[in-house]
């Protein structure tokens, strides 16, 4: 189980580029930039597997289900895709405690 908010500050400072990058690469304004750059972008950030598993369990729990070319990219750059399921789900609980409701097909 991951508590970021137990996390060191420098750690929740890279999770906090870390979102905005992989977004921004993922599916945001960059998106359709060379892989090798987008890959390069998040490296750039962290090279962490733990940290960028953290940041695709976020993309993975997406209650939308757009966030797939950002799970992707973090994969690629290395996350850890187990620590990434265990956030994920540790997020979809939150949500769901919420009322925030997924449909089984999403992530």
């Amino acid at each position: 189980m991951v508590n970021v908010a137990k996390l060191p500050a420098r750690d929740r400072l890279i999770l906090a580029d870390l979102s905005g990058v992989a977004g921004r690469y993922g599916t945001g304004s960059d998106r359709d930039r060379p892989r090798e750059e987008a890959i390069a972008a998040v490296r750039a950030v962290t090279t962490d597997p733990g940290l960028l598993g953290i940041q695709a369990g976020v993309a993975l729990a997406d209650p939308h289900g757009t966030t797939g070319p950002t799970v992707e990219l973090l994969e690629a750059a290395g996350a850890d895709m187990m620590v990434a399921e265990q956030h994920a789900a540790e997020v979809r609980a939150r949500f769901e405690r919420t009322g925030i409701r997924f449909d089984p097909g999403d992530g």
